[in-house]
């Protein structure tokens, strides 16, 4: 695998790790993974105020994480790209090894301990 250049790594994080540097955000995304949908289905499942969704698409969209198009009177919003999804998969699982890992050590430390307590 290349390297990438330190202007490519500043892209990367501007445009796309600072997209995903939200939960609300990383929520939107899952909310569109089955397909385009309009800001008041999206305020309606995820229970949050219509501007801080509003407020957090644009930054999706600006960053060309999701897409917009106008139907009839409302807006849709769909996934600019759907690897975005397994990437975050990827993200999930290795988050889940870490914390798997981090519970061995624990236990393992703990049952150390209450063998020195004799």
């Amino acid at each position: 695998m290349d390297k990438p250049t330190p202007e490519e790594l500043q892209l990367l994080h501007d445009e796309l790790c600072s997209a995903l540097n939200d939960t609300t955000r990383i929520a939107i995304l899952y909310e569109l993974a089955d397909g385009a949908r309009n800001v008041g289905a999206m305020v309606e499942s995820l229970g949050l105020p219509q501007g801080t969704v509003s407020r957090h698409l644009k930054v999706l969209r600006e960053r060309g994480v999701v897409i917009a198009t106008r139907q009839a009177n409302q807006v849709l919003y769909e996934l600019g790209d759907p690897r975005v999804l397994e990437v975050l998969g990827v993200m999930r699982d290795m988050l889940a090894d870490s914390l798997r890992l981090r519970g061995e050590t624990a236990a393992r430390i703990q049952s150390a301990r209450k063998g020195t307590r004799r």
